[in-house]
């Protein structure tokens, strides 16, 4: 890791070092001096010893003092200009819209946000899959009509696709999309305001920092203070890697771009030119002799000197930057989607962390919480199937659903009552007393706990998508031909 640290930190970081800590020290090493001098120069007053004046004595000090400020400020200066000019050139010239890229992956984004969240949406019938026809901002079109010989989950795929396409092809406010096309897709419009390798792409950082849903479910769950101590750690790993990265990238990037426009006179290679993959194939870039290796030569030289010129190695690296945001929102999830936890979805918790090749070690909590939500949950069906059998029909799976979330999210407290021997009486009036009441609110407010597992699902597949997609971009770049799906294992 050491090495990997190395490599992202250049000669104008060593020098700005040295600046930075002579500019520091300049005011303490003045007062010393003062102190040295001051001391020798009362020597000198004592019989039998000659020093120096009092000029020398004041003067020694200010020039060591002025010359560690001057020398100081001069070296710290002169690095964060040439990297800050090249930061600045990069993102002057379009660092940040690689966001286009990034919607450019459009039509594969929402197929994965229908197969992993939004299907099961339609499924129950839920809200959130539900349109509330307006001329203009839901207009009929949008209720697909049934394909002759056509399967309901193909049309409600379809209807999804051309609800979402709709939503982000329309300037529309958050609240009025969601009010009228029921789909909430709040957080991937505000993902596809990132561009990767920028150093502004912090977007789903921010989203679990700071969506008010997402602190509802915290609160909702308790001890949210607690789990912020202890995902610290995490979280600072996290920003110190992509930040590194990021700025590392963007100098190259910036040097790149302006050395490529002086060498062929001319504006149009930006940032773009070298992260989009395939751009140097483009017919622009062809009208510039020599341009087409020269873009490749760039990649190459960036991908080396930044991560690696092991394949292996350098992945690991950048998903350092990449996987603790997964894993941070899957114990939020973990902690609210037991559908997810026991893999009742067709996917499951434990599974995505091994796809994820997440280390053992953080996979055992996840581990002993899937066990111990499978005998709650199978625990609290068989009270339901005697003292709520209605909640087992189809017709009331939304409210089945949110039930179990809010046992799940009482787990602790409820499961004295949960695990007793239902043949008991006294275990009967246990249940009806401390439970029963818990699946009855719930069932009241599963509009509200559906609105609030979409909205943590969608963020949740977009860290995994963020994480994904990165590494695809990368093996691209590189030519690698790795597989996004097997990362290399993190410690």
């Amino acid at each position: 890791m050491l090495r990997d640290v190395g490599r992202l930190i250049s000669v104008r970081d060593v020098i700005y070092y040295i600046g930075d800590q002579l500019y520091k020290r300049s005011l303490r090493t003045t007062g010393v001096t003062a102190a040295v001098s001051l001391l020798g120069y009362l020597g000198g007053l004592l019989p039998g010893f000659e020093t120096y004046n009092a000029r020398v004595a004041i003067a020694l000090p200010l020039m060591i003092g002025s010359s560690m400020l001057l020398g100081g400020f001069v070296l710290k200066t002169i690095p964060t200009l040439i990297a800050s000019r090249a930061l600045s050139a990069a993102e002057a010239q379009d660092l940040d819209l690689m966001e286009d890229y990034r919607k450019s992956q459009q039509e594969a984004h929402l197929e994965v946000l229908w197969q992993r969240v939004f299907r099961f949406e339609w499924a129950i019938g839920s809200a959130v899959s539900k349109i509330l026809e307006h001329p203009v901002e839901a207009p009929p079109d949008l209720c697909l009509y049934r394909l002759p010989d056509e399967p309901l989950e193909e049309r409600n795929r379809r209807e999804f696709l051309a609800r979402a396409q709709f939503a982000l092809d329309r300037c529309q406010s958050q609240p009025c999309q969601r009010y009228h096309l029921g789909i909430d897709l709040r957080f991937l419009e505000d993902w596809y305001n990132g561009g990767y390798f920028d150093r502004q792409d912090t977007k789903l950082i921010e989203q679990l920092d700071g969506s008010v849903t997402l602190d509802a479910i915290r609160r909702e769950i308790g001890g949210a203070q607690w789990e912020v101590i202890k995902d610290l750690a995490l979280k600072l790993y996290q920003k110190f890697w992509f930040r590194m990265i990021t700025r590392a990238v963007a100098i190259h990037v910036g040097d790149a771009v302006v050395a490529l426009n002086r060498r062929y006179g001319t504006d149009y290679f930006n940032a773009q030119a070298i992260l989009w993959p395939g751009e140097e194939n483009e017919p622009w870039v062809r009208q510039f002799p020599l341009a087409v290796e020269e873009i490749r030569e760039v990649r190459r030289a960036i991908l080396r000197e930044v991560f690696s010129e092991d394949p292996n190695r350098a992945r690991r690296m950048l998903r350092r930057m990449l996987w603790p945001g997964w894993f941070l929102a899957a114990k939020l999830r973990a902690q609210y989607d037991p559908d997810y936890v026991l893999g009742n979805l067709g996917f499951s918790l434990l599974g995505d962390c091994e796809a994820m090749d997440i280390s053992a070690k953080r996979m055992r909590y996840f581990r002993e919480l899937a066990e111990q939500v499978r005998v709650d949950q199978a625990a609290l069906d068989a009270w339901l199937a005697r003292f709520r059998p209605e909640l087992l029909r189809p017709e009331y799976a939304e409210a089945l659903r949110a039930a179990r979330i809010a046992v799940h999210l009482r787990r602790k407290q409820l499961r004295s009552w949960l695990r007793t021997d239902a043949s008991d009486p006294r275990a009967a009036e246990a249940f009806i007393e401390h439970v029963v009441d818990t699946v009855d609110q719930a069932v009241r407010f599963r509009a509200r706990y559906t609105a609030r597992l979409v909205a943590l699902r969608v963020h949740h597949e977009l860290t995994r998508l963020h994480h994904d997609e990165y590494l695809r971009l990368f093996d691209a770049l590189g030519d690698h031909g790795g597989d996004a799906s097997s990362p290399s294992r993190q410690p």
